[in-house]
């Protein structure tokens, strides 16, 4: 029955969206403890991950992290998930949003 309904949503944009949200939800498994404190992703669009930073010097920061980052979560999604990842300081880090 799984392999029947994986079957039906591969490719499909259910399937896409789902992929997406898990990787969202990895965030914190990509990235040290205190960075995962001060910073929350959002969403990913067009392989794009979105992560709003508590503050613009996190944002920095993580700006020269971005590559390490990249990998890790291509790594643990076991494909290449996210193509660039975009900070946005100012975001209250790890405020819970909807994705």
């Amino acid at each position: 029955m799984t392999e029947l309904l994986s079957e039906i949503l591969k490719g499909s944009e259910i399937n896409k969206l789902i992929k997406n949200a898990n990787i969202v939800l990895l965030w914190s498994e990509c990235v040290p403890r205190e960075i995962a404190k001060n910073t929350e992703a959002i969403k990913i669009r067009n392989k794009v991950l979105y992560v709003d930073a508590k503050t613009s010097v996190w944002a920095q920061e993580l700006n020269f992290l971005k590559k390490e980052i990249l990998e890790k979560i291509n790594e643990i999604a076991g494909f290449k998930a996210v193509a660039d990842i975009r900070f946005k300081a100012g975001g209250n880090g790890n405020d819970k949003r909807k994705i």
